[in-house]
């Protein structure tokens, strides 16, 4: 139950959400590096859910009318929410907008709550993490509206784990775990071993009974994210996964001594070494796990990044989010030394002012909202597997789909004499060409076959993955709600044994 000052605090980060994105209400989302996806997916989330499909894996307007794959692949809790205010009569702008407002908010009272339980600073640390400079470049810059979402669950993951092994640490790490794993799955394979890890092994060296809650909270965490888990890495031969795997997303050309572009990004090296520096004071084990992912995210510890799921991460930095968390959990957990205290800000700073100008720049350029809305462009690798890659331009990744331009749209055909018939949809999986009631083979990357005289058309089918994956959440669930019971029921034996025994 909320306290009259915890709602009054609440209320105070609104008021801080809502001046630290000021901006963008006030000119729209910036041509931010993912302004497209986000306009496309939101405004795709948007009409699905207003038909009455809650999860919309598939994205039927994607690739100019092609569609697109790409929430089979893609972790849907952003957008659910973006798309729930644009179902809801936002126009599309102002649902990401009011998307990141919310996200913000949530973020703040998760830190208010996890540093609340410590009794270190809770209102400022909240506002010092939701106006943190990676947090903020997360939206401004990088438009990464589901890695600014994940921010949400990093306090809630550590609030949860310092709880073990009562059940409500347990039932708090599933929930909050499944959740990022539903909201960005680098930042989730990242923070398990860059938080988890470090802090599950700080706690079980403190109590060993932590070990198999934290196991089984790890679990069932997977298990509820299993709808979205099991197609997603299980399909990947589905689509142009080759993509996602180009030298620019290879994490470990991103080291500081790699000679790659991280020296050419200035605020992200800097940042972290601020970072580091706030933390050093507090010689606790947010100084380490800070001081860890900081070694990683510069790539100063060797071979990290070539090993599996690591080679995966993409982008080192994006353990930012995770080292301002650990850098103001520990900040606000001593006295900083002053020398420490003064190098860090400044460092934190110079970032803060290289982004703010970025940010403004973006803000300031005009973004190409009647093409996207018309083309609709998704992001290149969830193009079906065999499309020809060169195809696709180097910076923007949008691909040449003249060819199929002027397939004519629809789900059935007439076809009146033999020969070659093309369907204005990706070849996938989910997708079956029907003669009456036989199955009509066909190739890709856009459908099509050799036709015979006859009524064809094309039928959605659910495919094994989907089954099972929604029956181990379904079973996950079950489980989760199983150990929620019987705590509630626990307490209330308690409170009848308690009756019986003032009643003697």
């Amino acid at each position: 139950m909320m306290t009259q000052n915890s709602l009054r605090n609440v209320g105070l980060l609104a008021v801080v959400a809502g001046l630290l994105l000021l901006p963008t209400f006030l000119l729209g989302p910036g041509d931010s590096h993912s302004v497209t996806y986000n306009y496309v997916w939101t405004s795709q989330f948007g009409m699905e859910i207003a038909k009455g499909n809650l999860y919309p894996r598939w994205l039927p307007g994607s690739f100019e009318g092609l569609g697109s794959p790409a929430f089979y692949f893609y972790p849907p809790i952003a957008f659910w929410i973006a798309g729930a205010f644009d179902a809801g009569g936002l126009s599309t702008l102002a649902a990401i907008n009011m998307t990141a407002f919310l996200t913000l908010l949530l973020s703040g009272i998760a830190m208010y709550h996890w540093l609340s339980a410590r009794g270190t600073y809770p209102l400022a640390g909240a506002i010092l993490y939701m106006a943190a400079p990676y947090h903020l470049m997360d939206f401004y810059v990088r438009g990464a509206l589901a890695e600014f979402t994940a921010f949400i669950w990093y306090p809630l993951i550590a609030l949860a784990i310092t709880r073990l092994p009562e059940r409500r640490g347990v039932i708090l790490l599933a929930l909050a775990y499944a959740g990022l794993v539903l909201t960005h799955l680098p930042m989730a394979m990242l923070t398990g071993f860059f938080l988890i890890a470090p802090l599950g092994v700080h706690r079980i060296l403190a109590d060993r009974h932590v070990f198999w809650p934290l196991a089984a909270s790890g679990a069932v965490a997977l298990g509820l994210a299993a709808f979205y888990l099991v197609p997603a890495l299980t399909m990947q031969d589905h689509i142009s996964s080759q993509l996602l795997w180009g030298p620019w997303y290879q994490p470990s050309s991103w080291g500081l001594l790699a000679g790659g572009p991280l020296l050419q990004m200035l605020p992200i090296p800097v940042l972290i070494a601020g970072l580091a520096l706030l933390s050093l004071s507090a010689s606790s084990i947010w100084t380490f796990t800070s001081l860890l992912a900081a070694l990683a995210a510069l790539g100063l510890i060797p071979f990290i990044w070539d090993i599996p799921p690591f080679a995966q991460a993409q982008f080192p930095w994006r353990l930012l989010g995770l080292i301002e968390f650990a850098a103001i959990t520990a900040m606000l957990s001593c006295r900083p030394k002053p020398i420490l205290l003064g190098l860090g800000l400044a460092l934190v700073a110079f970032s803060y002012v290289r982004w703010t100008a970025e940010a403004a720049e973006y803000l300031a350029k005009p973004v190409p909202y009647a093409m996207i809305k018309h083309d609709l462009p998704d992001a290149a690798e969830y193009l079906p597997t065999g499309f020809d890659t060169n195809r696709i331009t180097d910076f923007e990744r949008k691909p040449d789909l003249t060819e199929w331009r002027y397939v004519r749209p629809g789900n059935e055909v007439v076809v009146k004499k033999p020969g070659k018939v093309t369907m204005r949809r990706t070849a996938f999986p989910i997708w079956r060409v029907m003669r009456g009631d036989e199955v009509v083979p066909y190739q890709g990357p856009v459908i099509h076959f050799q036709a015979q005289p006859g009524h064809y058309r094309i039928e959605r089918f659910t495919i094994w993955q989907e089954s099972v994956g929604l029956l181990v959440s379904m079973a996950s669930a079950c489980l989760l709600a199983v150990i929620m019971l019987r705590g509630r029921l626990s307490r209330l034996n308690a409170m009848a044994e308690d009756g019986r025994c003032d009643a003697k």
